[in-house]
C-alpha cells in the first residue's frame, strides 16, 4: 500500500503533525520546520513598480523575509492578515495582484497532494477571501458568513517539490480601484498526498501550446492549429474519436482517441509557458498525467512578445520556465518532448524566410542536449520548407486569404496573418512532427510512438484550391480600403477585455485610424493611431476595452497627406463574455 502522508496544523497549540500510515507524532514548529521543510515568510512590496524599461514591463518586487508577522492565534483560530490590490499598466494588458500577507511553503516528495481548509467567522459580517498554491488560484471567491464554516479543497501540483500557500482577503474578480484589507481564519489544515496513477493500457499524448497547435471550432476554418492534425500521421486515425477533454476548464481542449494512442491538445492561443502555468492550465495535464504519458510542450511565440506584461519572457528567462515542464513530468514518470516555435511566415528582402525566436530554440535545444531531452527541431524544419517553397506558395500554409473565400465563417473579410495556420499548413507541420518522431534515435525515448506514427511525403498531402464566394470572385474592394479586418483571442479578466485585431496593409498608407463605439451608440471615436511600422513589425495588434459591452471597430488607412481611405468592413467585439 501506498504510504499515505499528510500535515495537519493543530493552530491554538502551534503544533503539527506528521502521519504515515497511521503512525503519527507530535512536533513542534521548529521540529517541523527540519523534517518537513515547512517555512513562514512575510511578503510585502515597499517600491512601486518600474514599469516600461527599454520595452518591457516591470512589475513591482516581492520583498521576501523569513517570518510571520501577518500570522495570530486567536480563541483557537489561526488568523491571517492580508492586505490586496491590483494595478494594470498603462495598455491594459498586463494585470497584476499584489499580496502582503505571511505565506506558507515547503519541500515534499510525492506528485499531488489534497490540501482541505476548513475556514470560519468569528466576527458579525463577511468577508471574501482567496487561495493560491504555488502562485495558482486555485479558489479565486470564496465567502464565509458570520458564525458559517466552510470547508475548501484544493490540489497541489508539485514540479521542483516546493511549494507554498496564501490565503488572502478579497474576491479577486471584485477587485479593483482599491486595496482590500481584512482577516481571513483558519481552523484546520490539512495536505494529504494523493494516490499515485498507474501506467495507461493505451499511451497518451498531451500537446501543451498556443494557438499554433490548438484546436479551433468550425466557424474559425480554415484556422487549424498542428495539433488538430497530428492523429492523421499515426496508425488507425481512421477510426479516430473526437470530444472535448473531461478534466479541463476550457473547452478549446480537445481529446483524438485512436486505436493505440490518444492525443489530448491542451494548446490554447495566446499563452506563453509562463501563463501557461499561472492560470493553473498546467496544473490541469498534471492532475492527470500518467508514467508512460508524453507531453509535447511548444512555446515561444507569446513568450517573446514583450507587449504582453503577463505572457512575456525574456529569453534567457524561459529555461527558468521550462523546467517547472521537465521537472513536472520526471516527478510523474512521463515522458516531456520539447518542441522548437513552428516558424512565421516572414519573408526577407533577399526571399528568403527569417527564422523566427531563435534565441528561443536555441534555449530549447540546449536544454535538451544537457538534460538527455527530446527535441524535435519544427522551428528549422518548417523554416526550411518555407524557404523551399518560397513566400507566394508559403501563403497556403498560414492564414492568407482573399475577402469573400470563406464567407460564412469568421474569416469572411480575409486575412493576411503571417503566425496562424491554414488547416493545410498544420497538416504539412503535423506530418513533419510525426516525421522527426519517426527519424528520432538519440536513445530509446521515442521508441513506442516510432511504431505508432506514419508520416507521408509532404508533396502527397493534398493542397486546398483557391476559395471564391459565390459571385464567381472575391468581393472587389476599393483600393484604399481596409480589407482582412478581423478580430482574434478575446479574453474577459478584472473588468478589462482584451483582443488583437488584424488587417491587410494598404499600399502607400502612412498609419492607420483605429474607431470604436458601443453598439447603442450613434458615433465612432478614434481610440488609436498605429503607424506603418508597427502594423508591419507586428502579426496582430493588441486592444483592451471596458468588459460587458459588444463594442464595434472598423479601421482606415492614413495616407500621407493626411487624407483617409474607405472604413472596413465592421467587426464586433463582444466584451459580455466571461472566459
Amino acid at each position: 500500500m501506498q504510504s499515505r502522508i499528510w500535515y495537519s496544523v493543530c493552530l491554538c497549540a502551534q503544533k503539527y503533525r506528521v502521519c504515515m500510515e497511521g503512525r503519527g507524532k507530535e512536533m513542534e514548529y521548529e521540529d517541523l520546520q527540519k523534517s518537513a521543510g515547512v517555512r513562514y515568510h512575510d511578503i510585502t512590496y515597499g517600491m512601486e513598480a518600474p514599469g516600461w524599461v527599454d520595452g518591457v514591463y516591470h512589475p513591482r518586487k516581492a520583498m521576501v523575509k523569513p517570518g510571520r508577522s501577518f500570522l495570530e492565534e486567536e480563541n483557537g483560530l489561526l488568523k491571517i492578515h492580508s492586505r490586496v490590490w491590483q494595478e494594470i499598466e498603462e495598455t491594459g494588458f498586463g494585470i497584476y495582484y499584489y499580496e502582503e500577507t505571511t505565506q506558507m511553503s515547503g519541500k515534499l516528495s510525492g506528485s499531488n497532494y489534497l490540501i482541505k481548509a476548513v475556514l470560519v467567522n468569528p466576527g458579525e459580517e463577511s468577508y471574501a477571501c482567496h487561495v493560491r498554491v504555488n502562485g495558482i488560484v486555485k479558489e479565486e471567491a470564496v465567502t464565509v458568513g458570520p458564525g458559517e464554516e466552510k470547508e475548501i479543497n484544493a490540489t497541489l501540483c508539485l514540479t521542483d517539490g516546493n511549494f507554498t500557500l496564501t490565503f488572502a482577503v478579497g474576491a479577486l474578480p471584485e477587485i479593483h480601484g482599491q486595496a482590500v484589507e481584512g482577516d481571513v481564519y483558519i481552523r484546520s489544515l490539512e495536505m494529504a498526498e494523493m494516490p499515485s496513477l498507474q501506467k495507461r493500457q493505451v499511451p497518451r499524448i498531451f500537446l501543451v501550446s498556443d494557438s499554433t497547435v490548438q484546436s479551433y471550432e468550425k466557424r474559425f476554418y480554415p484556422q487549424t492549429g498542428w495539433g488538430q492534425m497530428l492523429r492523421q500521421f499515426f496508425r488507425g486515425s481512421e477510426e479516430y474519436r473526437e470530444y472535448p477533454a473531461e478534466h479541463s476548464t476550457y473547452s478549446l481542449a480537445r481529446v483524438y482517441e485512436l486505436p493505440g494512442i490518444v492525443i489530448e491538445n491542451r494548446s490554447i492561443g495566446g499563452r506563453s509557458a509562463k501563463s501557461f502555468y499561472d492560470e493553473g492550465k498546467l496544473d490541469q495535464v498534471l492532475e492527470i498525467l500518467c508514467p508512460g504519458d508524453y507531453m509535447f510542450v511548444q512555446f515561444a511565440h507569446n513568450d517573446a512578445t514583450a507587449i504582453r506584461p503577463n505572457r512575456y519572457i525574456p529569453a534567457e528567462e524561459f529555461p527558468f520556465y521550462i523546467q517547472r515542464y521537465i521537472d513536472a513530468c520526471r516527478r510523474r514518470g512521463a515522458q516531456i518532448v520539447l518542441v522548437t516555435p513552428v516558424t512565421m511566415r516572414v519573408p526577407e528582402e533577399d526571399g528568403s524566410n527569417r527564422l523566427c525566436f531563435a534565441e528561443y530554440r536555441e534555449q530549447l535545444l540546449k536544454m535538451g542536449e544537457e538534460q538527455g531531452i527530446p527535441v524535435l527541431d519544427l522551428g528549422k524544419r518548417s523554416n526550411d520548407y518555407v524557404n523551399q517553397i518560397g513566400p507566394e506558395e508559403s501563403k497556403r500554409l498560414y492564414m492568407w486569404l482573399e475577402e469573400g473565400e470563406y464567407p460564412e465563417g469568421a474569416y469572411a473579410a480575409g486575412v493576411s496573418d503571417k503566425a496562424h495556420l491554414q488547416e493545410y499548413g498544420a497538416r504539412v507541420y503535423a506530418d513533419m512532427v510525426a516525421q522527426m518522431i519517426a527519424e528520432y534515435g538519440r536513445d530509446g525515448r521515442l521508441d513506442e510512438l516510432k511504431k505508432l506514427v506514419c508520416p507521408i511525403p509532404i508533396e502527397e498531402i493534398e493542397k486546398p484550391e483557391k476559395r471564391i464566394d459565390g459571385t464567381g470572385r472575391a468581393r472587389v474592394c476599393e483600393e484604399d480600403a481596409v480589407t482582412g479586418f478581423v478580430v482574434q483571442e478575446i479574453s474577459v479578466d478584472s473588468g478589462r477585455g482584451s483582443f488583437l485585431l488584424n488587417w491587410n496593409p494598404v499600399e502607400k498608407a502612412v498609419s492607420y485610424h483605429v474607431y470604436a463605439k458601443r453598439q447603442e451608440d450613434l458615433t465612432f471615436e478614434a481610440v488609436r493611431t498605429v503607424t506603418k511600422e508597427q502594423k508591419e513589425s507586428l502579426a496582430v495588434l493588441p486592444f483592451n476595452a471596458e468588459a460587458g459591452i459588444l463594442w464595434q471597430y472598423y479601421v482606415t488607412a492614413v495616407f500621407a497627406n493626411g487624407s483617409e481611405g474607405h472604413a472596413s468592413m465592421l467587426a464586433e467585439v463582444d466584451l459580455r463574455m466571461k472566459e
